[in-house]
């Protein structure tokens, strides 16, 4: 069995959240405080719908890859990789974006190992992804998407950025709210299954 393990971007390894709202200071000319903890972002900074095209036009023309990585981005990846396991970013933005996504991730992540699934994609799309790619594990900051890869990984881990108007997780979806604690996950998973032993083994373990 390989150890591919798959991340989320937006919200997880990028904070698309803060980077949106500056962007959209800047197209708006003023200041756009948040006003609830909604995910959908129009009414989580409470724009018009106008308002907020505006900035999404201006976003998907030059911001994708100035997106900013979170503190804790290198470190999560280092630790998975510490565990010899193969990360993979699968995102949810439009393939037309892919090089942009590329260059924001600062070559922590391969390009050839960065799925673009496309803006809006149902849920069921990662999960796709995370089947075909015999991903072990999956982490998500929105529900939907953790829900979806319960049948397709052994561990689908959602972290929790407290936005409502959200379905809540499934049964089965191993909620945290600190992103280093999903290498303790992923950890626990190879020694619970034994992929852990077989990583220490030269000559033939996956590299």
């Amino acid at each position: 069995m390989n150890r591919i393990v798959a991340l989320d971007v937006d919200g997880v390894l990028a904070d698309f959240d803060a980077h949106w709202r500056q962007c959209a200071e800047q197209v708006l000319g003023r200041s756009v405080p948040q006003v609830n903890e909604d995910h959908q972002l129009r009414t989580r900074y409470g724009l018009t719908r106008r308002e907020c095209d505006a900035v999404w036009r201006t976003y998907h023309d030059d911001e994708w890859s100035r997106l900013p990585l979170y503190n804790h981005a290198a470190d999560l990846i280092y630790a998975l990789e510490d565990l010899r396991c193969q990360v993979w970013a699968v995102t949810s933005i439009d393939p037309r974006h892919e090089s942009d996504r590329v260059k924001s991730l600062a070559g922590l992540i391969p390009a050839k190992r960065v799925v673009c699934v496309g803006h809006d994609a149902p849920a069921g799309d990662k999960a796709d992804v995370l089947h075909h790619l015999g991903a072990v594990a999956f982490l998500d900051d929105h529900p939907a998407n953790a829900n979806a890869a319960l049948g397709a990984t052994l561990v689908s881990a959602l972290l929790d950025r407290g936005y409502k108007g959200l379905e809540p997780p499934e049964h089965g979806v191993t909620v945290i709210d600190d992103p280093m604690d999903f290498p303790v996950l992923v950890g626990e998973m190879l020694q619970r299954t034994g992929m852990a032993a077989a990583a220490r083994r030269p000559a033939n373990g996956l590299q």
